[in-house]
């Protein structure tokens, strides 16, 4: 059996704490190790989703592997840094889009660009050429690849729009949307495949001692 280590990951969440109890026997079973955390349990239910978050947390080493035993798809790690400059540069854009490029791997963001919205628009942007041929050769020399891009939904959510899905490059290529709804901001990431969308689970702690940063 493989404990849990100092550095977590979400897995998944959950609306009942029993679907979180029946996972983690799941993922128990495949030797990975996790436990469930619902915060501030109380009242008359306990770990409801809604009022408590009840989530399956993992070593997050091990978070790519147990959501496949889950049957829950692809994970992208972000670093947390990298989320708090997007969503720090989608309230600054406002009421206009946000932009810019993610640098990294097929599964791995070390890097996010905060470039210009040419496009000046609330519901459309244009990242500045110039400047995506900057990013391009900083991520060339810090050995990385431009893996996808990212913009913001002023004021709404960071689900895909029509226009997201159809002008998406699709194959590995990593779209990133930060939402900025006044109800609560959100990230989400997505790989599209014709008119078909996958979304990445996104993870941002890795094991104590390691960095993905530059």
């Amino acid at each position: 059996m493989n404990a849990v280590g100092e550095s977590t990951a979400t897995v998944g969440e959950y609306l009942y704490r029993g679907d979180a109890e029946v996972a983690r026997a799941l993922l128990a079973s495949q030797g990975i190790e996790s436990y469930v955390k619902a915060e501030d349990e109380g009242g008359l239910n306990p770990g409801f989703f809604s009022d408590y978050r009840v989530v399956l947390v993992v070593d997050a080493q091990q978070v790519g592997e147990a959501r496949a035993a889950l049957g829950l798809g692809e994970s992208l790690f972000v670093p947390g840094e990298a989320s708090a400059t997007m969503l720090a540069h989608s309230r600054w854009a406002q009421p206009n889009e946000a932009c810019g490029l993610l640098a990294g791997t097929d599964d791995a963001v070390e890097m996010v660009f905060c470039l210009s919205n040419r496009a000046a628009s609330p519901i459309r942007y244009v990242i500045d050429p110039r400047e995506h041929h900057g990013a391009m050769r900083y991520a060339e020399r810090a050995g990385w690849s431009i893996v996808g891009a990212w913009h913001s939904h002023p004021g709404g959510d960071a689900a895909p729009s029509r226009t997201d899905v159809i002008e998406a490059p699709g194959g590995t290529w990593i779209t990133m949307i930060v939402g900025t709804a006044p109800f609560g901001a959100n990230i989400r990431a997505y790989r599209t495949h014709g008119y078909s969308i996958q979304e990445l689970a996104i993870y941002s702690e890795l094991p104590a001692g390691s960095s993905r940063l530059a």
